[in-house]
């Protein structure tokens, strides 16, 4: 099978390199090239592409999808300009490892929409890499007790897939696109299928500040495609449970004052007060 891998662009230069060095790197035999679907329409980047030393290697190629703001956009025109009929995403500032791609091809002739695990340890430093928790490689990722996920950086599905459902939703223009659309692949009857083998190196992000903001909008985002689908979600005694976690790891206590812990602290809290206000945003138990 050949491949098209895609990755949406916004102001990720010098960070791209690494993620072009790790596709680079694929020890995949087949045909493969390498989208960059620019959502910022930076001259800078273009000429960056064009002129990148692997270019030829990767098939390297620029398109602009800056007419609209929003990853799922920039994902949905690299897409359709795509010229392999299996396409892939990663993300502008992670690094795919080795085996990624053969490992997501694979898969790719069993299922219709695959994915793979998150690894931190590899571009964060260890302190930041602690604040966040990851599932077991071996599992898919659940969310809300419905059906399984995987991450946009590192999806996989098949092109007449993605024109059955009509790609990404737009209305999702960063967080919870990911989540929107493999619920809404499987719900149309397709198949999904969790590949270990598929690793990609996750980059967090470092200020406690930017963590908030970002744990925050993924919950709001979810708890709207909890209510968008239906999906149970977590009983209402959860919250004291989530609530008590906080509480227990404030840094206000002396237990919690270093920065790991401090972190750690940010993520779930960031994480419960989204979930409430993605709750009473789309009139949803989302907690």
């Amino acid at each position: 099978m050949t491949a098209s891998v895609v990755i949406a662009y916004h102001r990720g230069l010098p960070g791209l390199e690494t993620q072009l060095d790790a596709l680079a790197r694929q020890d995949y035999p087949g045909e493969f090239e390498v989208i960059v679907s620019d959502n910022e329409g930076s001259e800078v980047l273009r000429r960056f592409v064009d002129s990148h030393p692997a270019r030829h290697r990767l098939g390297l190629r620029w398109v602009d999808s800056s007419g609209v703001a929003g990853t799922s956009h920039a994902r949905n025109v690299g897409t359709r300009s795509a010229v392999h009929d299996f396409i892939v995403y990663c993300d502008q500032d992670d690094a795919v490892h080795p085996g990624w791609l053969s490992a997501m091809v694979a898969a790719g002739a069993d299922y219709d929409l695959v994915g793979g695990p998150l690894e931190a340890e590899s571009l964060n430093d260890p302190v930041v890499a602690a604040w966040r928790p990851l599932t077991d490689p071996a599992e898919a990722v659940v969310l809300a007790r419905f059906l399984p996920i995987t991450f946009g950086c590192n999806l996989g599905v098949r092109r007449a897939v993605f024109d059955a459902v009509d790609g990404w939703d737009e209305t999702y223009p960063t967080a919870g696109s990911d989540v929107e659309f493999c619920w809404r692949v499987q719900t149309a009857g397709y198949t999904f299928g969790h590949v270990p083998e598929a690793m990609v190196a996750y980059r967090y992000r470092t200020g406690l500040r930017e963590s908030f903001d970002q744990v925050v909008d993924y919950a709001v985002a979810e708890a709207r495609v909890a209510k968008q689908y239906g999906a149970p979600g977590r009983q209402w005694w959860w919250l004291p449970i989530h609530a008590a976690v906080v509480v227990g790891l404030c840094p206000v206590w002396p237990w919690a004052w270093s920065r790991r812990q401090r972190g750690k602290w940010v993520w779930l809290t960031g994480n419960l007060i989204g979930r409430l206000r993605g709750s009473v945003r789309y009139r949803v138990v989302y907690l």
